[in-house]
């Protein structure tokens, strides 16, 4: 998969083959990750602060919404043979959004942190390796929209 800046100010994804295609669409796969990372901010709250009936709701919505504009745009490249994905820079943030919370997600359910310190991450179970290569895969992607799309000092 290769991921270019595009003239318009956007990002370019150009999946090379169908678990290129699988692996964008996993950014999207998990249905209780909004509930989910809302309830654990929710936690950190104080019992009385209304977090839960004020915010919370707010929060899964937004986080729906971000999950959402990444899934169609998947599904319209994918449903139109096109080999490319575009972000433009008007949907940058959601995607930003979408790709962070199924970082946090994944750094819920495995110890990333640790696995990466590790040297040897082959002796990892399948599904920990897995895992660990989508967050760097997704890190990357953060960042390149952070560095071509979401850098507001930029020239």
């Amino acid at each position: 998969m290769k991921i270019l800046p595009t003239l318009d100010g956007g990002l370019c994804i150009l999946p090379e083959s169908e678990i290129d295609w699988q692996e964008l669409e996993l950014i999207c796969s998990d249905e209780d990750r909004p509930t989910h990372l809302a309830a654990s901010l929710a936690d950190l709250m104080d019992e009385d602060s209304e977090w839960s009936e004020y915010v919370v709701p707010d929060l899964e919505e937004n986080f729906r919404a971000q999950a959402q504009v990444v899934a169609d745009t998947i599904e319209k490249a994918r449903i139109s043979d096109d080999s490319a994905i575009f972000i433009p820079p008007a949907e940058a943030e959601r995607w930003y959004g979408a790709i962070n919370q199924v970082r946090l997600s994944l750094h819920a359910r495995f110890d990333i942190e640790e696995l990466g310190e590790s040297s040897d991450i082959n002796d990892a179970s399948p599904e920990l390796k897995s895992a660990y290569y989508r967050n760097r895969f997704y890190l990357l992607l953060q960042s390149m929209l952070l560095e071509y799309i979401l850098d507001e000092d930029k020239s």
